[in-house]
């Protein structure tokens, strides 16, 4: 989701009518994870005196208790944390109390590798079951130090894009019951979902008609950046993604045509 100030009028021209009812991003794609290279991304926990402070090193931060209780994230997120049984950690990810998600982390034995089981709740009722594994980049033991994702699993999405004229889109994710639909003008538009955070909007910027730069912004506070392209047999639909200043970090999502 790269944002790109493109000022020529000829190229503004060519990427409207790119974007007519034949547009190769139109159609139904559904994620393919084997394809996909969502891992790479790191963040750290470091002690406080209270628990622990979370960071993804650029636009997420905050502090959190192992006590239960809610403490909040981003937006009207929160997270309520406990130890486990095990040795482990249990958490509820909520959004205004209705829940999300809920993970268990545990350790290797010689905490060099933090593990985590994730059920998301689904918008239309759904859950789907996630595993992630991260390797210790610093930190000597337990939860504090910093971790990068090395291994990751997770469900097939599928999204159904559709360009009803030229210059417009639609991208509906039914699962999450998540819609956007605008112009291809770089113009943001809002992320209707059930789950979405108030004040979550997307750009989407036609360039020629293979590829799209997009920008995801949060009350006005980028959060992410990206490009989506299509192949040139129209088959494959590629979105890497990334945050501000971790461009080395990118995340690649792999989609392909139903």
């Amino acid at each position: 989701m790269k944002q790109l100030g493109i000022v020529l009028i000829v190229l503004a021209a060519s990427a409207g009518s790119a974007m007519a009812a034949d547009s190769p991003f139109a159609g139904t794609w559904k994620l393919n994870m084997d394809k996909s290279k969502v891992t790479g991304t790191t963040f750290t926990y470091a002690k406080t005196a209270a628990g622990y402070h979370y960071s993804n090193g650029a636009t997420v931060a905050y502090n959190f208790g192992v006590d239960g209780k809610d403490y909040p994230t981003v937006a009207d997120r929160t997270t309520a944390w406990t130890k486990n049984a095990d040795g482990g950690w249990d958490s509820v990810a909520k959004a205004n109390g209705v829940v999300l998600a809920k993970s268990h982390r545990s350790l290797s034995a010689d905490g060099a590798r933090l593990m985590v089981s994730t059920t998301v709740y689904r918008a239309d009722g759904t859950t789907v079951d996630e595993k992630d594994v991260f390797d210790r980049v610093s930190g000597a033991k337990g939860l504090a130090g910093k971790w990068r994702d090395v291994k990751a699993s997770g469900g097939a999405d599928t999204m159904t894009i559709s360009t009803p004229s030229a210059g417009r889109f639609e991208i509906d994710d039914p699962i999450d019951k998540e819609t956007t639909a605008g112009p291809t003008d770089g113009t943001p538009v809002e992320v209707k979902s059930p789950t979405a955070p108030p004040g979550l909007m997307v750009s989407r910027k036609a360039v020629g008609a293979h590829k799209w730069d997009t920008v995801t912004t949060l009350k006005g506070k980028v959060y992410a950046h990206g490009v989506m392209t299509v192949s040139a047999d129209g088959r494959t639909l590629t979105d890497t993604s990334w945050v501000p200043g971790k461009e080395a970090e990118k995340s690649v999502e792999v989609y392909d045509k139903q």
